[in-house]
């Protein structure tokens, strides 16, 4: 059995109407995050259709569509409408695949569960259900990843389109999607169109030589993908990995603005998880801050460590994240989330014993060059923030004097 593509287009606005299922209709507008530019993001087809596009500014929303409602980006409630519904299609196949490139689009492999879920068809029946129908959901079914995708985007919402599993099917299936639907840089899409190349089946009746030659590895995987070649990563369907995570959650006793607050509240929340048994003797490569926003909005910044560290090293990485951070209001509740959890007893440690005889060699070449110029002019790097993205800000000199 082939493999199942389940799709939720505009996901950020339409996740919203699960707490505001009275906008369901009208048109919906996404905004940007905290201190972004004002411009839409995203916008549904009811809005699209009075003019508004992605890249507009916000006032000239307002000018083409007065009746239009512009959503806040909620980055954690988008994840958990993600987690439960990909908890929801896992309960009939083993292996789902979120896309992290497309918000609300996940991979099913069906194969071998004919007997369980059915035809194709009724298989992708069952797969509609497990999403809540205010989201539209279409799905897709195909032999492989990208075709799957396509016939979920080309399906109506709520419903389901499935492409008979030959190569010939699949390739005239797909000569009529636009070029803009292959997985390729904007630039790479740009030029493909200055080619005049406007649909899949305009790049499938090139020869696959010269396609590679103008464009390289990626143009033959994009000529394969539009002549319906199932193959490599294609058709592959990698689930989610399963690791341990441990979850903290402290609610403010009053609405916080203030970062001295918040940061005690962090620190609170490191020490009551390094107490959880999970975590006694280990230390964590990743972790996750999640604050809940006044007006259902949230903020999260997540932090991966370059070497596992303790409840201190989390703390220092998510507390500098903070005080850079602009929230979109005052936070009510924080959570934090740990994983990548490791043996704290794993790291590797230099053997008592065993030590070099440069650092003594250092120590009598500084006292030299102290006695002859007055300074030894030797420095040694230190890290400072090795979490920060700037790298100027990871490492410092500092006058060595052993």
């Amino acid at each position: 059995m082939p493999i199942a593509c389940v799709r939720v287009p505009h996901f950020t606005l339409r996740v919203a109407l699960l707490e505001r299922p009275e906008l369901d209709g009208v048109p919906l507008v996404l905004g940007p995050a905290a201190g972004g530019r004002p411009i839409v993001t995203d916008a549904t087809p009811e809005a699209a259709a009075r003019g508004v596009r992605p890249g507009m500014a916000l006032r000239e929303t307002v000018a083409l569509c007065p009746e239009a409602v512009v959503v806040p980006p909620d980055p954690a409630r988008d994840a958990t409408a993600l987690g439960r519904i990909v908890a929801g299609l896992e309960e009939l196949s083993p292996l789902v695949e979120p896309d992290l490139d497309r918000p609300g689009c996940c991979y099913v492999n069906l194969r071998g569960l004919e007997r369980r879920l059915g035809p194709p068809a009724e298989a992708a029946r069952r797969l509609l259900a497990t999403v809540p129908p205010i989201l539209r959901p279409r799905v897709g079914v195909a032999p492989g990843k990208f075709a799957a995708r396509v016939a979920a985007g080309r399906a109506a919402p709520g419903d389901a389109r499935v492409v008979a599993p030959a190569r010939e099917a699949v390739a005239g299936f797909l000569a009529g999607a636009p070029i803009a639907w292959l997985p390729l840089p904007p630039e790479t899409l740009r030029r493909l169109e200055r080619l005049g190349l406007r649909t899949l089946g305009d790049l499938a009746a090139l020869p696959a030589p010269a396609v590679q030659a103008r464009f390289g590895p990626a143009g033959r995987q994009a000529w394969e993908l539009a002549s319906g070649v199932v193959g490599g990563d294609d058709a592959r369907v990698r689930p989610r990995p399963r690791e341990a995570t441990v979850v903290e959650e402290l609610v403010l006793p009053a609405p916080a603005v203030s970062l001295e607050t918040l940061l005690v509240a962090l620190t609170q929340l490191g020490l009551r998880a390094f107490e959880r048994p999970a975590l006694r003797g280990r230390h964590v490569r990743q972790a996750r801050l999640r604050a809940t926003v006044e007006g259902a909005r949230s903020w999260e910044q997540v932090v991966t460590l370059r070497e596992p560290g303790d409840q201190k090293r989390v703390v220092e990485a998510l507390g500098y994240r903070l005080q850079t951070a602009t929230l979109p209001g005052p936070a009510e509740a924080l959570t934090l989330e740990l994983w990548g959890l490791i043996d704290a007893t794993g790291r590797q440690e230099s053997l008592p014993g065993f030590r070099s005889r440069r650092p003594r060699q250092l120590a009598e070449a500084s006292q030299q060059l102290k006695q002859r110029y007055g300074t030894s002019g030797l420095y040694r790097v230190v890290e400072v923030e090795p979490w920060s993205r700037i790298p100027e800000r990871r490492r410092a000199l500092i006058a060595y004097d052993p």
